[in-house]
């Protein structure tokens, strides 16, 4: 047989295909590439957590009493008050409120919208 005849007849090709393709074994057509590529995943149905039932889920239980004794310091109450300014943005002029943990100083403050664009 030769090939340059062969790979200018497409004909005489998808013959080949149909021919070598009857010669293998049935079950080795189940994982074609081809055809697992035109299956469709359903993504979208509903899964069960099943971390409540592994012995893991109950684990870090015992982590409370370990803890108490391993306690140098009672844990804090995070309730700070916290003060808030109003600011204009140097970029675009645009007031905002927000924390006066987020800035240095108000003269140089940048908006999200101006410090995430070029300039």
């Amino acid at each position: 047989m030769d090939l340059n005849k062969l790979s200018k007849d497409p004909k005489k090709i998808q013959e080949l295909i149909t021919l070598l393709s009857s010669l293998l074994p049935d079950d080795d057509h189940t994982n074609d590439p081809i055809k697992d590529t035109a299956k469709k995943i359903n993504t979208k149905k509903k899964r069960t957590n099943k971390f409540s039932d592994m012995p893991e889920a109950s684990m870090h239980k015992e982590d409370i009493e370990i803890d108490k004794k391993l306690w140098k310091h009672a844990p804090t109450i995070r309730n700070r008050p916290v003060d808030f300014v109003d600011v204009k943005c140097r970029v675009c002029g645009k007031t905002e409120t927000i924390s006066t943990n987020m800035i240095d100083s108000g003269d140089r403050y940048k908006c999200n919208n101006c410090s995430t664009s070029a300039g």
